[in-house]
């Protein structure tokens, strides 16, 4: 009976556990349209705020553009370069596209638009096949560029994205993707264009391409780095909000009663950063104006306590029902350079660093620095450095080398007075048998 309790005891605190655990952590309301997989995640402070299944295998869908457009911009190709589609170019055209015509002409700039802004199939393909002659060659490089990103569960088998044996990827991949893009302004950039209308020179029938998300408009700061579908509505976004970068990812969303005209991704994307948002806030806890803490100085001058100040004020992000001051997951961890300040230092002087840690992880790192001169006194420094000396190791071999020598110097002088001994008796012997 007892055993029986105890069982029913610790299932009872697993179970709770458990739904702490989950009831800690946000989760879309799937009610409207089911999803694969989702992500949030905030650039700025390395935090995930939100995921699910971002290890589960699945196609990448139209997000495989993402990586055929920061290839072609970082071949070095002009955008002012101008292309000519070829027959080969069309003879790999399927699924979504933009009518090009072989004979058409274009600018490379034209097409990176086309394929990033509007989705288009057509226009990935000339891309790649302008940066490289053949599409097994730009399909390598993806490859390649894949595993340098360190996106390990990725494979690509084709430049557009259309569903194919063998292609795969994950949304942790894809997030480290977008990761790498976040860093690359002219990737952002065209993927913020709402409308773009090609040059002059183009002799396409297609005049102007419409960003494919319809987020943009209302959202200032956001970039629609792909919009799709595949086995699902899909899209990827990254939004700057102030000083603070998002990116949102949400992958095949099938709606079970579904509306005319609605991407379900970009419903649960808003979702996402209905989250961030609200739930929370970036707030400065710390200025660099006030003393931050005291500290004893040795060798002083003057003052034996010195004010240690943040190098700059210092702003935390945290869920909106966390006090930074009062809640015990929220952790200060300072740290001075050699466990001690030793004078004489200067204003500006960098002595150590401010480590904060929410529930274990690291949230932000600041420098700490003193914001005034404080002068040596050089008898107390004397005299430390004779203590030390003393108590060195140097002192002790200085020791043991004057004992050896004065050791060495008694044997030598014995034994020259033993010498001179026996050279005196020697002598008086001589003088008796004379």
């Amino acid at each position: 009976m007892r055993k029986k309790i105890i069982i029913f005891i610790v299932l009872c605190a697993t179970l709770l556990s458990l739904f702490s655990m989950q009831a800690s952590a946000y989760e879309l309301d799937t009610s409207v349209a089911s999803v694969d997989a989702y992500y949030l995640y905030n650039i700025e402070h390395d935090m995930v705020m939100a995921e699910y299944r971002t290890d589960k295998k699945i196609s990448p869908s139209s997000t495989v553009k993402m990586m055929t457009g920061i290839l072609a911009i970082e071949s070095g190709i002009s955008q002012d370069t101008a292309v000519t589609i070829t027959d080969e170019m069309m003879s790999h055209v399927s699924g979504y596209n933009m009518n090009l015509d072989v004979g058409d002409k274009l600018t490379f700039g034209d097409l990176l638009y086309s394929m990033l802004c509007g989705g288009y199939n057509d226009a990935a393909i000339a891309l790649a096949m302008t940066v490289c002659p053949t599409l097994p060659e730009f399909i390598e490089l993806m490859n390649n560029k894949a595993e340098e990103l360190g996106m390990s569960s990725t494979t690509y088998q084709n430049v557009t994205g259309i569903i194919a044996s063998g292609m795969q990827t994950t949304v942790y991949d894809i997030a480290t993707l977008c990761k790498y893009l976040s860093e690359n302004q002219t990737f952002i950039d065209i993927c913020a264009t709402k409308f773009y209308r090609l040059t002059d020179t183009s002799t396409c029938s297609t005049r102007t391409v419409t960003n494919r998300s319809s987020l943009l408009a209302a959202n200032k700061g956001m970039s629609n780095f792909n919009t799709g579908s595949a086995e699902g509505d899909c899209t990827v976004l990254y939004y700057k909000d102030g000083s603070l970068r998002y990116i949102a990812i949400v992958m095949n969303a099938n709606a079970y009663e579904p509306e005319y005209n609605v991407n379900y991704a970009e419903y649960y994307a808003k979702k996402l950063f209905g989250h961030a948002f609200n739930d929370y806030s970036y707030e400065t806890v710390y200025t660099s104006k006030s003393k931050f803490l005291s500290l004893p100085v040795t060798y002083a001058a003057s003052s034996d306590e010195v004010g240690v100040y943040l190098s700059e004020d210092l702003k935390l992000f945290l869920p909106s029902n966390v006090d930074p001051y009062n809640d015990e997951a929220v952790r200060y961890s300072p740290y001075i350079y050699g466990d001690e300040l030793k004078a004489p230092l200067k204003s500006g002087d960098e002595v150590g660093s401010l480590t904060v840690f929410y529930d274990d992880v690291i949230i932000a790192t600041v420098s700490l620095v003193v914001k005034q001169d404080v002068d040596r006194n050089f008898f107390l420094y004397f005299i430390q450095l004779m203590k030390d000396y003393l108590a060195s190791r140097a002192f002790a071999l200085t020791l043991i080398s004057f004992a050896l020598i004065m050791t060495v110097f008694y044997i030598l002088k014995r034994r020259r007075l033993q010498k001179m001994y026996k050279m005196r008796n020697s002598s008086a012997m001589k003088s008796r048998r004379k």
